[in-house]
């Protein structure tokens, strides 16, 4: 939103993973349509810490890519431990950190402070104290919970907007009054997926791929990278049944792409790969089971579109990700597997029994219709009210 008196709220984010950068695009666009009258900052910590070089001195190269660069290549066995000394450092560089937040909040003063990312919170809420007593701070979940401790949630919070009852629960224990915590009806999703596509973009797409309306599709979508693991899940998917389809999403990952080329043009319709794409939810629409890692924004993206998923836990899966498995299980959203070698059969058994299937997409139809985007909207316009004014507990915190 232009104008300078419109209020600014300040977005943290991180391009460690697509999901923070995704929910700060979300709001944004969200808002855009909405006409609210807001100007919205997004800066990235990454940008804020860089005359600390802050990641090289952890792991020898930028945070983000070290974070991107284990998850692409799977080599996520000691990721926790890696955390951990990460939150160690943070720590260590604390009053060096909030210097840095301070002079990027002075240069100009938002009305509202909202992180979208884990770890630097507790920093965050520091500097807001310090530089600007008495704006609020909030900061919004981008995965279904926290992974405690100083991963996500700190007590210092003015707000914490969360999209799951785990996640209350969670700050509850943590000390947060509930009058500091919103928990919304999901996870934020971008506004191109409402509304839910429906069946009339289910047969156009499928046409667009010459898919036939009985065709059992499988969509296969590992982060916005890609994933090594695709091409031979494919070519497993392909051999387990004859009459199963297979639509892969490559994302930005032009050697993945062409390494699909042979296996695409043999494999007579059945598989149709794709690169980067922001029609995520028209191709959700068209398929039957979605085979993903379980990340909070490709579940969210399917639970919203009543999709049943396939998805893998084990000692490898991102730490704050394990929980989302669970969700899966419990929910009966669709099955938990440990090996990505075990995705054909489980693929299988819900393609040969349709009663199966059909339970997943009942259980999935009784989610709450989820409103998450627009919900942290309302929030943060409360915030932004001229008798707004911070928690008692902040307001005794501020300088």
């Amino acid at each position: 939103m232009e104008g300078g008196d419109a209020p600014e709220i300040l977005l943290f984010i991180l391009d460690a993973g697509g999901g923070h950068r995704s929910a700060a695009n979300a709001l944004v666009e969200a808002a855009r349509r909405q006409g609210r009258p807001w100007r919205f900052r997004v800066v990235s910590l990454k940008d804020v810490f860089a005359p600390l070089d802050f990641g090289r001195r952890l792991t020898g190269q930028p945070m983000e890519d070290t974070y991107n660069s284990l998850v692409r290549q799977r080599r996520t066995l000691f990721l926790a431990t890696v955390l951990r000394g990460f939150q160690w450092l943070i720590r260590r560089m604390r009053t060096r950190l909030c210097r840095l937040l301070g002079s990027e909040l002075k240069d100009r003063p938002p009305q509202l402070v909202v992180s979208l990312v884990p770890n630097f919170n507790g920093v965050i809420a520091e500097a807001v104290r310090q530089c600007l007593p008495g704006t609020p701070y909030f900061v919004l979940l981008t995965d279904f919970a926290d992974f405690p401790p100083h991963f996500w949630l700190e007590r210092e919070l003015d707000r914490v907007i969360v999209g799951s009852g785990h996640a209350v629960t969670q700050a509850m224990e943590l000390g947060l009054p509930a009058a500091r915590i919103t928990r919304t009806s999901g996870m934020v999703l971008h506004p191109r997926f409402y509304p839910p596509a429906g069946l009339e973009t289910r047969e156009r797409v499928r046409g667009e791929m010459g898919l036939g309306p009985g065709d059992f599709t499988v969509l296969v979508l590992f982060g916005g990278k890609g994933s090594p693991e695709i091409r031979p899940l494919c070519e497993a998917l392909l051999r387990e049944a004859g009459d199963l389809r297979v639509v892969a999403i490559c994302g930005d990952n032009p050697a993945l792409f062409d390494s699909l080329g042979e296996m695409e043009a043999r494999s007579g319709g059945r598989l149709h790969r794709l690169g980067f794409t922001d029609r995520v939810a028209d191709y959700l629409a068209a398929c039957d089971v979605l085979v993903t890692k379980p990340g909070p924004g490709s579940l969210a993206e399917a639970f919203h579109q009543q999709v049943p998923v396939v998805v893998t836990c084990n000692a490898r899966t991102i730490p704050q990700e394990r929980y989302n498995a669970r969700l899966v299980r419990e929910g009966g959203f669709g099955l938990v597997v440990r090996r990505w070698q075990q995705i054909p059969a489980a693929v299988a058994s819900l393609h040969r029994d349709p009663a199966r299937l059909l339970s997943c997409r009942a259980r999935l139809a009784e989610l709450p219709s989820n409103r998450a985007v627009f919900e942290a909207l309302d929030v943060f316009a409360d915030a932004l009210e001229p008798d707004y004014t911070v928690s008692a507990a902040s307001a005794r915190r501020a300088p």
